[in-house]
């Protein structure tokens, strides 16, 4: 290169071409996985060329096969639930229940019907005001367990409570189901009204990571209040389940004691239920 092709500019002003756009584009970024009733495996795929989008990923059904986009293109999985996010999405047979980044509303959507377009769990409140997190179905009574951040009042310091959504009468991992709790039914092809989600859990500042014993007997969650952050210290709490699905005789069995810095995180049931 002569001098007369060298441009002399001030500091961090000269052109180049690699930009913003060209190095944050490079690759896509991948979050969580999960495997299918089937057995294939469904992961999270964060999508620079189409503005961040969040979208579900099934892999290939044949070796060298094409991986299949669960995620239709108007939506996005993603929580903005206690501002870090969390678990957006949840897999359960051939049924996966995510959180929408644009409403922040919960959908259930079939693999095996992707077809179809994910159906609304949570009421629409006009706008993402209500946030939902580390979900888990509960098979026993036919619900959603979650975390929800409720920032309906006030976003400054927002509720933030575990909570259980009714999915019908039927089997959520049938496709003739009816919702009880304002949604599209596929089977009458009528409107029905969203419920408002039950609290089982609250009075803490924060909460994560609700976990169901193998029999739904039982429930473990981790939560915290300020001034702390949860790897700061954080308490492990198990309640029974009644009859009736409330929760009932919780007791702290990590983190309660004022002398101890504990930060107990992610519990996790055994097979035997220990």
């Amino acid at each position: 290169m002569s001098s007369s092709d060298t441009t002399t500019a001030p500091y961090g002003s000269w052109t180049s071409p690699i930009t913003a756009d060209v190095v944050s584009g490079a690759s896509k970024r991948l979050g969580g996985t999960a495997v299918d009733g089937s057995g294939r495996l469904i992961w999270l795929e964060s999508r620079p060329a189409e503005s961040g989008r969040a979208v579900l990923v099934l892999e290939p059904q044949n070796p060298g096969g094409e991986a299949v986009d669960i995620t239709p293109k108007e939506f996005g999985v993603r929580t903005l639930a206690q501002e870090y996010g969390g678990g957006a999405f949840t897999v359960s047979g051939d049924v996966v229940f995510f959180a929408n980044y644009k409403d922040q509303r919960l959908y259930k959507q079939f693999i095996s019907s992707l077809d179809v377009s994910p159906i609304p769990l949570t009421p629409d409140y006009g706008g993402p005001t209500v946030s939902y997190a580390d979900g888990v179905l509960d098979t026993r009574f036919n619900r959603f367990i979650t975390v929800r951040e409720d920032r309906r009042e006030s976003s400054l310091n927002p509720p933030t409570t575990i909570v259980s959504i009714a999915l019908g009468n039927n089997n959520v991992q049938g496709k003739n189901f009816h919702l009880t709790s304002i949604a599209i039914n596929i089977k009458c092809n009528c409107v029905v009204q969203l419920s408002e989600p039950e609290v089982l859990v609250g009075g803490s500042d924060f909460y994560a990571f609700p976990r169901l014993d193998p029999k739904s007997e039982r429930i473990a969650w981790i939560q915290w209040s300020h001034p702390n952050m949860p790897w700061d210290k954080s308490e492990l709490w198990v309640g029974y389940i009644s009859e009736n699905g409330e929760i009932h005789k919780s007791v702290c069995v990590a983190g309660y004691d004022p002398s101890v810095i504990e930060s107990p995180i992610e519990p996790k049931w055994s097979s035997d239920g220990t």
